[in-house]
């Protein structure tokens, strides 16, 4: 995510940046995210979806990092590249094109220290205790009672946490967290039955619901697509 012009905070995960004009924000798959905007002004952004299979091998210890950073005017002529060439190549050329561009960019973004780190502010302590016991059960059948009951808080104050801070409930993160897994494991291999019953369903229907209403699409073994 490349934010051209405007003001705002990034979440991920237990993380918070406030962000500006040329931040660029690097999210791994299946790490929660959300953005807020302040500013009422311009705003443009470029998004980039590609699959880890696009990530330079140089670079496989940070594939699953998180960082935000303030980019150089040098970035900017990337993104509109990446754009532009979109518009003119088919996806077999453009997908060639694509991975040459984000193998500069990201080397860049990565190794070069001229682009300043921004600095990330921790979540309320009980936000964090509740997303570790999440990401660590994610496999169990849960529930906002089951949660609240290991934090010894109220369902509804942790859920007031939760949208304040996060933007959705703690039941809409549990979702959101299972279906980024379902997601990864349908790639690996696994079918749609392995992977439900793997993240703790023992309706299948539910399952099936739950990942329709993520990815407008049914549960299916799938090996790994590049998206612009």
């Amino acid at each position: 995510l490349y934010i051209v012009h405007g003001n705002g905070s990034f979440i991920i995960e237990n993380n918070l940046y406030n962000f500006s004009d040329g931040t660029i924000i690097l999210v791994p798959p299946g790490k929660y995210h959300v953005m807020k905007i302040t500013s009422q002004d311009l705003y443009e952004r470029y998004v980039i979806n590609f699959s880890p299979e696009l990530f330079p091998k140089v670079l496989a210890k940070e594939q699953n990092c998180y960082i935000c950073k303030i980019a150089d005017s040098e970035i900017l002529p990337l993104f509109t590249r990446i754009y532009s060439y979109s518009e003119r190549f088919s996806s077999e050329y453009f997908h060639s094109l694509l991975k040459s561009i984000l193998n500069e960019f990201l080397i860049i973004f990565f190794v070069d220290t001229n682009h300043r780190v921004l600095e990330k502010k921790d979540m309320p302590p009980l936000i964090k205790k509740a997303m570790e016991y999440i990401n660590e059960n994610i496999s169990q059948p849960l529930n906002i009672e089951i949660i609240a009951s290991h934090l010894f808080v109220s369902r509804s104050y942790l859920n007031h946490l939760f949208k304040h801070f996060l933007n959705t409930g703690v039941m809409q993160y549990v979702r959101i967290k299972k279906m980024c897994k379902a997601r990864n494991l349908l790639e690996s291999g696994k079918t749609a039955i392995q992977v439900a019953s793997l993240l703790g369903y023992t309706n299948y229907s539910t399952f099936l619901r739950n990942y329709r209403a993520e990815f407008m699409e049914n549960p299916i073994n799938k090996t790994s697509k590049t998206n612009f």
